[in-house]
């Protein structure tokens, strides 16, 4: 049986339900790829993603790399990479639904997810560092040490 929320919790409850929503915007987001993917698996991705992003001007050198890198994509890897969104989607759905219903099992699954992707974040900042893996990275680190102080202080308030 839970307490009722103390108001200094009301704070940290907000910052739950932010990380919640972030995680459903993510988990939307990657909805959307995944259908993108699927919807267009049968064509030449670079096309599609030129068409799209014609007018782009900021890191140009970049977003050419990826036209031809989605250019060279096999139908096999794009359907890997469709079911990944999917499965990934359905994840942060998890996540998000249950950490903006502010559910502890949430912030210990979070707690789980996030700390086991961060050798992958590593990895590729160790392999190339870009302002977005830096920035993606540390919001990462942010969350997991946040709910890790979180669950702490919440468990020896417990005993």
């Amino acid at each position: 049986m839970h307490a009722a929320p103390q108001p200094h919790d009301m704070k940290s409850d907000w910052a739950i339900v932010a990380i919640g929503l972030l995680k459903l915007v993510k988990s939307a987001s990657l909805l959307v790829l995944g259908i993108a993917l699927v919807h267009w698996r049968h064509n030449d991705l670079g096309e599609v993603a030129a068409r799209w992003l014609k007018d782009a001007w900021l890191g140009r050198a970049y977003v050419d790399g990826l036209l031809v890198k989605l250019s060279l994509m096999r139908k096999e890897t794009i359907d890997e990479f469709a079911i990944g969104s999917f499965v990934y989607s359905a994840l942060l759905l998890v996540e998000g639904v249950g950490l903006c219903l502010r559910k502890r099992w949430a912030e210990f699954l979070t707690v789980g997810i996030t700390a086991s992707l961060l050798p992958f974040e590593f990895y590729e900042l160790h392999r190339r560092v870009t302002v977005s893996g830096i920035a993606v990275t540390a919001l990462n680190l942010a969350i997991l040490v946040y709910l890790i102080f979180r669950l702490y202080k919440d468990r020896r308030r417990q005993s």
